[in-house]
């Protein structure tokens, strides 16, 4: 399963796994895994995390029977905020909302 932040389905869409997205959701203040944003408000709260939350130390894959968590590499975090940011400055410029699920 995963989690899809798009313009309003256009532009380039960022796609994460679910437990990663949780993580960034978690980043910025969104407590659900769906959901739609005003485009600066997104903004906003991106610009907001980069500035504040630390290097995301990442963590280790794990295999479990049949179960396989892949981890999270070092930096993790940061670097998909920064695929937001510009994801939330594009629907900015054409009017459109961050929209995720």
């Amino acid at each position: 399963m995963s989690v899809t932040f798009t313009a309003e389905l256009t532009g380039a869409p960022v796609n994460m796994a679910n437990s990663n997205a949780a993580r960034v959701l978690d980043t910025l203040g969104y407590a659900e895994p769906y959901g739609d944003e005003d485009a600066q408000l997104f903004l906003d709260r991106v610009l907001l995390a980069l500035a504040l939350e630390p290097e995301d130390a990442g963590r280790p894959a794990v295999a479990d029977g049949r179960f396989i968590d892949c981890g999270r590499s070092q930096g993790y975090v940061q670097s998909r905020l920064h695929e937001l940011r510009e994801l939330a400055e594009y629907a900015q410029a054409q009017s459109l909302r961050v929209t995720w699920g």
